[in-house]
């Protein structure tokens, strides 16, 4: 008889299409190492008939009962992983990794997060508009349109900043309202409308070159954007997102696989004295057992292996910055234009899909989960900090929301961005969060006085299908 233990096991992530396939050994599959403590189970739901009758002329009364199986409920699962950003070289690593640029080691799971269609998988849609402005003003908004590019069905709309603001006509961004299909180039963006005054605008089309989360990928080290791995949410307002399959090695040949499975939530949490950890939970459709690894020649383990120590990030090194933006269609706060530089002591930040699995309830039968259904998504957190006197410190932060004239907003706008691993050197990742929704902070009466509060991340125009929410950019050095 063998046991199994944990500190034994290991984790194969295969990334599916957008179909909902894996197709073999032209694909990667992820070696993802694993914390302690992770899970995965799947239960039944059941139904129970019961008698219930008066006293027989004999002095019975029945008083049995029976079980159905109804159907299986979802796979839940969850784990955690270190968060590590890393750079790769031209002729280092396997698949994905095999070429120069920026990885995370659970960048697959975060693309699941965000996006529909596996990690380079190529798309035919409009995902956005660069905007060029101009000087026009303008009284309504004008009709946005395309034209050639090969592909049909995108539709756009362009907002206009509002009235007070220094702006105020003139277009502020495009949302993309449909991103069509077909187009093997980039069409024409044309505007039709009359400006009262001024020049034109100009806008460029951008054709979604890949239908997972991914904007780019930095090739060398450094501090600037273009040398980051970035991706966001820009494509995550879908019915369902990315499936996959998850297998878990406990040893022994002893591996069991989950089928269909998606991520649901993250939860990256600011302990000062540990490392970037991020939790991660999410479902699936089955269970089976099986004796060996799906085949596959190209398992990436590059990034997370026991040898690659450099890639670690320390919390301690966090910081956070929190400012006044402006343009977004929800409230402007009127709150001076103060960017705040606070000190965190902990907090967390935690993205949502809200998934529900859809379980037929057919009679006679057990019925099993099909596919699943994404619901609202959340994106927030919260954050502690010292009560600090001082320009842009959290004294300041605090007087400013609770003056009379910001107590009268309904809806904030600050732009937030968490620094894991500080704001310059590697590793580190920033999470950016442009349209906040901040609460009024509590203070906490300890030794030394603290505030703490939660924010809410929301999209700068609720109803468009390019959401800005979040964006998460990762900064490695080589292994």
């Amino acid at each position: 008889m063998a046991l199994f233990f944990q500190r034994d096991a290991s984790l194969v992530v295969y990334p599916e299409t957008s179909a909902g396939t894996w197709t073999g050994g032209a694909d990667t599959a992820y070696t993802i190492p694993l914390l302690e403590g992770f899970s995965f189970s799947q239960t039944t739901n059941s139904s129970e008939v019961t008698l219930s009758e008066m006293e027989s002329t004999g002095g019975a009364s029945r008083r049995g009962r029976k079980m159905f199986n109804d159907s299986l409920a979802p796979v839940e699962w969850s784990f955690s992983t270190y968060l590590r950003p890393f750079l790769s070289g031209a002729s280092s690593g396997t698949g994905l990794y095999g070429a120069a640029g920026q990885h995370l080691v659970d960048e697959v799971l975060w693309n699941a997060l965000m996006a529909k269609g596996r990690l380079g998988e190529v798309g035919t849609e409009i995902e956005s508009i660069t905007l060029t402005p101009g000087s026009s003003v303008f009284t309504t908004a004008p009709t946005v349109g395309f034209s050639g590019g090969g592909g049909s069905g995108a539709t756009a709309t362009a907002i206009l900043h509002p009235t007070g603001h220094a702006d105020a006509g003139k277009i502020s961004h495009i949302n993309v309202t449909a991103g069509g299909s077909g187009y093997s180039s980039a069409p024409t963006v044309t505007f039709s409308g009359s400006p009262a005054s001024g020049s034109g605008h100009s806008g460029v089309a951008v054709v979604g070159d890949a239908d997972d989360s991914l904007l780019s990928r930095g090739t060398a080290a450094g501090n600037a954007d273009a040398n980051a791995l970035i991706m966001d949410t820009r494509r995550s307002n879908k019915a369902a997102l990315e499936t996959f399959g998850l297998e878990f090695n406990l040893g022994n040949s002893q591996i069991y696989k989950l089928t269909k499975c998606v991520v649901n939530s993250a939860t990256v949490n600011f302990d000062v004295d540990g490392i970037a950890t991020v939790e991660w939970s999410g479902m699936g459709a089955t269970i089976a057992s099986i004796s060996s690894h799906t085949a596959n020649a190209k398992n990436i383990t590059e990034g997370g292996r026991a040898a690659d120590t450099s890639n670690f990030i320390r919390n301690r090194l966090t910081s956070m910055s929190i400012a006044y933006a402006d343009g977004g269609s929800s409230d402007i706060s009127p709150i001076n234009d103060n960017a705040y530089a606070l000190t965190v002591t902990g907090g967390s930040i935690s993205i949502e899909n809200n998934i529900s699995y859809l379980t037929p309830e057919e009679l006679g039968v057990v019925n099993k989960p099909i596919e699943h259904v994404t619901g609202v998504r959340n994106i927030g957190g919260s954050f502690t900090c010292y009560l600090a006197s001082g320009t842009g410190g959290s004294k300041e932060f605090f007087d400013d929301l609770v003056n009379d004239t910001s107590l009268g907003v309904t809806t904030h706008d600050f732009a937030v961005t968490f620094n894991v691993g500080g704001t310059t050197g590697q590793p580190r990742v920033a999470f950016e969060m442009p349209h906040c929704h901040v609460e009024v902070p509590s203070h906490s009466i300890e030794d030394v006085i603290s505030l703490e509060t939660n924010f809410s991340s929301l999209q700068s125009d609720m109803e468009s299908n390019v959401p800005d929410d979040f964006k998460i950019k990762a900064f490695g050095k080589a292994l």
